[in-house]
């Protein structure tokens, strides 16, 4: 194991001893949801409480429930309420986020359905969401308190879907637990789906670091049926009536599918533990997206849809960011360039010590030419995160840059595994097997 890798391991060795405990005393196997609308424009934003609910099923880690990795444009805290001592903490990312980033947030103002999710606690607590600037630095954005024995907290029994277990590996709290949500399957359709999800499950463990630590994954798929089949593609004029309402053409752009009904989204998914939702749209349209610690989404049956399948994956679970680029958008309207980026797999170079340079050979120089004699070492290769000036990516190719290649580079797979690690409390040496 790379140095990086122990180093994260014992943090969680560390965190585990102590977070066990605090789980027994604060907190039910049940899950707290917390739904909210986030508005505003590309200058501010503002967060109103929606609803809370209780749902049956915790499928997060009980050991470590502090995350030990500083990820994503939001981060979310659980505070005793008594005592102020920090319980329970995730970043994630969104769809407004992005959204501030477009030409529209310029002169208009809209709102997104948001939705967090952690251990329901046994007594009241503080919550506090905050953002991260362009920089590194975190700003409060929003804080309430809460009471779990308040009557407003819905109950609700989860819609009576069906759920089919596609793999079962162990006990939800040591384990990464995947649910998959059908899109655009219609009753008739659901066999196709089951199929899909089966064939999809089969080309996941075909890559590295997942068919090592196939055991590490729960799989289940809720079969939950839309009126019609399909999904929006706007820029066709095709509108369809399905259940969680996705669409392409996302932020007028073509591929990008993604949904902003996230209550739908949540409510089906309760019907499993979970700690990633993944959305199968049934299509064969080229397209998916990924969102930190929110929602994986796929279409089924492009040719190049299960080499997505995995790129996205690697977005939302892990934050890896894509190291493609568009064009030549100044690096400097996208990132702060005065300090490294936290990003776990781009670099600005200000401090590249601090990010891969442990597995770059002394004899690759850095910025490392994009010439033939490099293409299969890891160094720093200008043109990722969008932008072809400024930001530089670990190897010439990866799964988080092309469907070219169907691997992940040595730094983003070295990242997987510290995120199986975090779920599993695994060592990153002690690899799983099927066989």
């Amino acid at each position: 194991m790379k140095k990086a890798s122990w180093i994260i391991f014992f943090v969680l060795l560390m965190y585990s001893s102590d977070s066990q405990v605090v789980f027994e005393q604060y907190f039910e196997s049940a899950s707290m949801r917390f739904d909210y609308i986030i508005t505003g424009n590309s200058r501010e934003q503002h967060i109103q409480f929606e609803q809370l609910k209780k749902e049956p099923f915790w499928g997060g880690p009980r050991q470590v429930l502090i995350e030990p990795f500083d990820l994503g444009d939001y981060q979310f805290q659980v505070f005793d309420y008594e005592t102020n001592e920090l319980l329970y903490s995730r970043g994630f990312s969104d769809l407004f986020f992005e959204w501030q980033d477009t030409e529209e947030a310029r002169y208009i103002d809209r709102s997104y359905y948001g939705s967090i999710v952690f251990p329901f606690p046994k007594n009241k607590i503080h919550l506090h969401i905050l953002r991260r600037k362009r920089s590194k630095e975190w700003t409060l954005l929003h804080q309430t308190s809460i009471d779990p024995k308040h009557y407003f907290i819905q109950e609700e029994t989860p819609p009576p879907y069906p759920v089919k277990t596609i793999q079962e590996s162990g006990n939800p709290a040591e384990k990464i637990d995947l649910v998959i949500l059908p899109e655009g399957y219609t009753k008739r359709e659901m066999r196709k789906f089951k199929r899909d999800v089966k064939r999809f499950t089969h080309y996941f463990f075909q890559h590295e670091p997942f068919s090592s630590y196939r055991d590490a994954f729960n799989i289940h798929a809720v079969m939950a049926p839309s009126a019609e089949s399909g999904t929006d593609i706007p820029g066709d004029s095709i509108w369809k009536n399905t259940l969680l309402n996705t669409h392409f053409y996302t932020f007028d752009s073509e591929r990008y599918l993604t949904t902003r009904d996230v209550k739908t989204m949540r409510d089906v998914a309760a019907a499993a533990p979970y700690d990633q939702i993944y959305i199968l749209v049934n299509t064969d349209k080229y397209g998916g997206g990924g969102i930190y610690n929110f929602y994986n989404l796929c279409s089924s049956d492009h040719p190049n849809s299960e080499k997505v399948f995995v790129h996205e994956f690697g977005h939302a679970f892990a934050c890896l960011s894509d190291e493609y680029a568009y064009d030549a958008t100044p690096a400097d309207s996208l990132y702060s360039m005065n300090e490294e980026l936290w990003q776990v797999n781009i670099s600005n170079l200000v401090d590249f010590d601090s990010k891969w340079k442990d597995l770059v050979k002394e004899s690759t120089p850095i910025p490392t030419p994009d010439t033939p004699e490099y293409q299969n070492e890891v160094g720093a290769f200008e043109g990722g995160g969008y932008t072809l000036k400024g930001i530089y990516r670990p190897t010439y190719d990866c799964r988080m840059r092309s469907n070219a290649v169907n691997d992940f580079c040595p730094v983003c797979e070295r990242h997987l595994i510290e995120m199986i690690q975090f779920y599993t409390g695994e060592s990153a040496d002690t690899k799983k097997s099927t066989e």
